[in-house]
């Protein structure tokens, strides 16, 4: 018996993609010269990605070639969901060197959220702001990795 069920090419498109991508990143990883023989190195972190990546490129390729057909109608995507996550995205490269870290990821967290249907946008912008603000906090001060401040910040707040 035949279920008429046939290969959904987005899903493969996208499995391939990133099946591609995880065994890149883990070869690249594995020609970078290494610094020492610790478990946990800097090398760590890419095959930790590759890996996550492997696992889901796998998973996207198998429900193409045997999942459950989810509806009739096909491919479904919401539009205005893409565009304000991209929108979000464009702002966040347009803005972050002017702005900074913190205002810039706030927007992208709001237009996130508004997205994925949340309609509270002051209780967004918080959450935003205190997402990004953490992360500021976490990069800058406990790893030393520098996010832009922005120029804004230099007009009130110069280097002396």
């Amino acid at each position: 018996m035949t279920t008429g069920r046939t290969l959904r090419v987005g899903e493969a498109l996208l499995g391939g993609g990133l099946l591609a991508l995880g065994i890149l990143i883990a070869v690249e990883t594995m020609l970078t010269p290494s610094t020492g023989r610790s478990v946990v190195g800097p090398a760590l972190f890419p095959y930790l990605v590759a890996g996550g990546l492997v696992l889901v490129a796998l998973s996207l390729l198998r429900e193409a070639v045997a999942g459950p057909v989810a509806h009739q109608g096909g491919f479904e995507m919401d539009g205005a969901a893409v565009a304000f996550v991209a929108g979000g995205l464009v702002a966040q490269f347009l803005l972050i060197e002017f702005l900074g870290w913190i205002p810039s990821a706030t927007l992208l967290f709001v237009a996130v959220a508004r997205a994925f249907g949340s309609r509270r946008l002051a209780l967004n912008a918080l959450l935003g702001l205190a997402l990004a603000g953490g992360t500021f906090l976490v990069f800058n001060y406990g790893l030393d990795l520098n996010l832009p401040s922005g120029s804004v910040v230099e007009w009130f707040a110069p280097d002396e």
